[in-house]
Order: C-alpha cells, then structure tokens, then sequence
C-alpha cells in the first residue's frame, strides 16, 4: 500500500525510536527534487524508493517497515571507534571532476561542515554579518569595506591550522554543532556520536561502516540512473533525468527526441487555462532546453497566456533572475507571452533584473574601467535603492543609485526592443 510521507516519517519514528543510532525520519518529508538523483530516501544505509501517485510522492509501506526493523536492529559500541579522517583538507580542496564532487561523500561533507563552520567562527570574530556559503571554497559576494579589508589581511591558510581544540583555527566543538548539528547524512546526525580520542576525532566502527554500505549504494543507485533507459548510453549525474507519470525517467536528448514531439508555438497567444485541458505538456520536448521530456505548461502569471512547455529544471532554472536572461532565448522565451509582447515588457518580477544588467554595463567607479556588482538593496515608495560595488576598490567601493518604477519600466522596454530587433534581424 502506498504511503504519505507524513504517515511513513511517523512509522520509521516509532519503529526506531529505541534505535542506537542518531536517525533522523524527518529526511522521508522529500523536497522538490528529492528523488531526482536516484529515485529513492535514504534513512541509514537503506533505500526507500519514492513513488509518485496522482502528483503526489508516496513510499510503499512494506518499504518503510522493513528499513525500521533493520534499522532498529543495529547496535552502535562506544568503546570500538574508527578514526573519522577529520578535519582533512584533501577532501574538499581535491575537487576532481565535477562528477566526482557531486558523488557521495560522508568524509567529505563532514570536512566541509568542519571548514565551513571555522570560516563562519572567523567572520563572527571580525565583527561581519554577511551571510556565509554553504560549500567553504564558494568565493564571497564581500560590499562592506571595513570587511574587506580585514579579509585582505587575513592569511587563509592560518585559518585551516589545526587549533587548540583539534578543528581548524579557534573553532570549538560546540561551535560547530550549533552551526551544523541539526545537519543530517544518510538520514543521521553524525555530530551526535562524534568524539575526540586523544588526536583523532573517532566514530563509532558500527555507525562508520554503515555510512560506507550507505555511500556504496546510494553511488551505485545514482550511476544506474545515469542510464539511458532508450539506448542505454550513460549520462551524467541528473542530466537527461525527466519527470514521467510514476516518477522520474532517465532519456537522452536523441531518445527524447524520437519519443516527443518538437514544440512548434502552435498555443501562441492562447490561455493557459484552456491549454492545459486539451494538452499535455508531457507529449513534448521542452521549448528551452530541447533536451528534456516537459513536464509543465509555462506561462505568463500576469497575462495567463501559455508560454511553451518546459521540463522541471528549466522551469527551476527560471527563478534565476539575471542568470536565466543571459541564457541563450531565455528573453525570446518570455516574449512568446502575447501580453508582454505587445506591451514591449517583461513579468514584473524581471524587471529589477534587467536593471541590474544594465547598471553594470554603464556605471563605473569613477575611472575604474571594471564592471561594478549590482545588488538589490531596498525598494522604498516606488524607488529601488540599488547598491554598486567595484571589487577594485576596497576602501571607496560602494555606491547607491536610485531607480524609479517608471524608470525601470523603460529600461525594461528598451531592453525587450533590442532582443524583438535582434531576433527579427537574424
């Protein structure tokens, strides 16, 4: 019998709640593209496959039973422990391939929670409110001078020295379990069983090696996925994953095209609320990325005209902002809009984006010939107050413009002029 996520987290909650091990059955409540990699939820080193019913996720429940009891059978020793291999640099500096990063993991992401949380500790010392990126190596968007500069006099490679506490710099323990001890792998809490053995951070052997099992599978899991179920090329990870009826199919651009159609704009201009009626989005390609099977019907929320259908990362991929406009017929995508075309305008909520775009190609920092980040700052009585920060500048690097609603419309409209006369030109 197929399951709510609700019902299974409440089920695997009661089967395992005399269970040694931290789990965590709140990781069966999926997020948006949960079962995208592989299709199933891992809680330990068992997979629970999703299912998708009526448009809803579901877990079979003879599933979820037997991962409790399987769960709820192991024991965890305090007394014989496994050095963790933490805090080591080489598991997240040695990023190989991007394949290979995506890979799972579980010394890894410890390590990086570990840095992670010794740069947050870092920033907290200096006095800086800016918030911090998940992943450690990702490069900060920095727009506050005094910040800045106590960055630029920072050595980094002072706050990767093991400190007194055995983490990196000054971090403590408690430190890094109040930034990440709610955290979760393979559906656990690592943090919790977690301890310091003379030099070493240990973990139970038991838990240890079921993270192993865990990693083992959950990459054979997602390279099956991989698979053309067409022609049974191999792909890479998630990239020719589409969503179908019961869940998700893996199809390459050349099988998906023999399988759907091409959309040739033939609902141009017609009501998404007739369309999606008589159509099923499903029966094509997606107009964007022409690789995908669609899933949705996209379409102008202010006008309600029907877009093109599009598959679910492409629809995703739209919320982007000013990194979806710069995609390749992304604009022309949101002008199959007759409302917006006729209008010369886009959705309201691109409207600051463009503006964005277009402070940085014209404003510079005095003679600084280097393009400036614009960022929203506040929007007050009808004017966006935009902040501009030229990265070449460290001690006089920020400077606010102020744009009009009416302002912004008119930039947006220029904006849509050029793209309608680039693509009648070409």
């Amino acid at each position: 019998m197929l399951i709510s996520p609700q019902l299974a987290r409440d089920i695997l909650a009661d089967l395992t709640k005399d269970c040694g091990l931290p789990i965590h059955a709140g990781e069966l409540i999926p997020g948006k593209s949960e079962f995208l990699v592989h299709g199933h939820v891992f809680v330990g080193d068992i997979a629970v496959r999703g299912y998708k019913d009526k448009g809803r996720w579901k877990y079979d429940d003879r599933d979820v039973r037997r991962a409790g009891q399987a769960l709820a059978a192991v024991t965890v020793d305090a007394a014989d422990v496994v050095n963790a291999w933490i805090p080591d640099r080489r598991y997240f500096e040695d990023r190989g391939s991007l394949n290979d990063w995506n890979q799972t993991d579980w010394r890894r992401t410890l390590n990086n929670w570990i840095y992670a949380a010794a740069q947050r500790a870092r920033w907290r010392a200096i006095g800086a409110d800016t918030p911090v990126a998940a992943d450690p190596t990702d490069d900060f968007d920095i727009f506050d001078p005094e910040i800045t500069v106590a960055l630029d006099n920072d050595v980094w490679s002072s706050r990767y020295e093991i400190g007194p506490h055995g983490l990196p710099g000054e971090l403590t323990f408690d430190d890094l379990v109040s930034f990440y001890g709610e955290r979760t792998i393979a559906g656990t809490r690592p943090l919790r069983l977690l301890t310091r053995s003379g030099s070493h951070w240990v973990l139970p052997r038991g838990y240890a090696d079921m993270l192993d099992r865990w990693q083992e599978r959950d990459r054979a899991l997602a390279e099956q996925a991989q698979i053309c179920t067409g022609c049974r090329r191999q792909g890479s990870r998630c990239a020719w994953r589409a969503t179908a009826a019961n869940g998700y199919v893996t199809l390459c651009p050349a099988c998906s095209g023999e399988a759907f159609q091409a959309y040739k704009g033939h609902l141009r201009g017609v009501a998404y609320n007739s369309a999606r009626r008589t159509h099923r989005a499903d029966d094509y390609l997606c107009c964007l990325c022409r690789e995908s099977r669609a899933s949705i019907w996209d379409h102008c929320h202010e006008h309600g005209h029907i877009r093109g259908p599009v598959c679910a990362s492409c629809n995703t991929f739209e919320g982007k902002g000013v990194t979806f406009l710069r995609r390749d017929g992304s604009v022309q995508h949101l002008l199959e809009c007759r409302g917006c075309r006729e209008a010369r305008t886009l959705p309201r909520r691109f409207h600051l984006d463009v503006v964005l775009e277009h402070l940085e190609d014209i404003e510079r920092h005095g003679r600084c010939r280097r393009r400036p980040h614009a960022h929203r700052s506040e929007y007050v009585h009808g004017v966006h107050h935009i902040t501009l920060h030229c990265h070449g500048h460290a001690s006089t690097s920020k400077w606010t413009k102020e744009v009009s609603v009416a302002e912004a419309a008119d930039v947006v409209r220029a904006f849509v002029d050029r793209t309608l006369s680039s693509a009648s030109g070409s």
